[in-house]
C-alpha cells in the first residue's frame, strides 16, 4: 500500500507536466473500451481468427490484443512473401477506428543473413473507418478477415463485401416474409 502511494506521488506530477493525465489528449476514454468489452469485439474476432487457422491447418493469421487503457485494441496480421497485411482497431480522438495497412520489408540481397527485425519497413494505410462496436455483426468481421486474406485486393473492396451481405440479408428477409404470408 505504501509503495502504491509513493508511485502515485511521483507519477502524477510527471503525467501532468507532459499533459498525459485524464484531461490530456493521450489517454483513451474508458467509454470506448467499455463499448468494446460489452460487445465482446476482441473475443469475436479472436474466435474467427482461430477458426481460420484451424481450417487452414496452420497459423496463417496472427492476432495480438491489448488491454485498457491502451490506444491499440487489436491487430490481426497476415504475411505473404515480403508483405505483411494488417487489420487494426485503435482508439483515436474521433472514436474507435478500423484500419487496414500493409508493411513491406525492404528486400536486400543480404536479407537471408540479416534479421527481419533489423531490416527496413515501409507502411501504407489502405483503409480507415470509424466503427461502432454495437453495430459490428459477425458478417462484418468475416468481411474484414476476407479482405485481409485477399491481400487487401481492390477486387475485394470492403464496402462491396459488406453491401453483398446486406443484399443477401434483405433477400432472405423478403423471402421469409413471403413464406410467412
Amino acid at each position: 500500500m505504501n509503495q502504491r502511494k509513493a508511485d502515485h506521488h511521483w507519477i502524477k506530477p510527471l503525467l501532468q507536466r507532459f499533459n498525459l493525465g485524464p484531461n490530456g489528449e493521450v489517454l483513451a476514454p474508458d467509454a470506448h473500451w467499455k463499448q468494446i468489452e460489452e460487445c465482446e469485439l476482441t473475443d469475436r474476432i479472436g474466435r474467427l481468427v482461430s477458426a481460420v487457422n484451424r481450417a487452414a491447418g496452420s497459423y496463417i493469421l496472427e492476432m495480438v490484443d491489448f488491454l485498457p487503457p491502451q490506444k491499440n485494441v487489436l491487430r490481426v496480421s497476415f504475411d505473404r512473401r515480403e508483405v505483411k497485411y494488417n487489420l487494426e482497431i485503435v482508439i483515436r480522438g474521433g472514436g474507435i477506428t478500423l484500419m487496414f495497412s500493409t508493411t513491406r520489408r525492404a528486400s536486400t540481397l543480404w536479407g537471408r543473413y540479416i534479421s527481419r527485425r533489423s531490416s527496413r519497413h515501409t507502411s501504407t494505410l489502405v483503409w480507415e473507418q470509424v466503427i461502432y462496436p454495437g453495430e459490428v455483426s459477425d458478417q462484418n468481421i468475416q468481411a474484414w478477415v476476407s479482405y485481409l486474406l485477399s491481400g487487401l485486393d481492390k477486387k475485394f473492396r470492403l464496402d462491396q463485401i459488406l453491401n453483398s451481405y446486406a443484399t443477401e440479408e434483405a433477400g432472405l428477409t423478403a423471402a421469409l416474409r413471403k413464406a410467412s404470408a
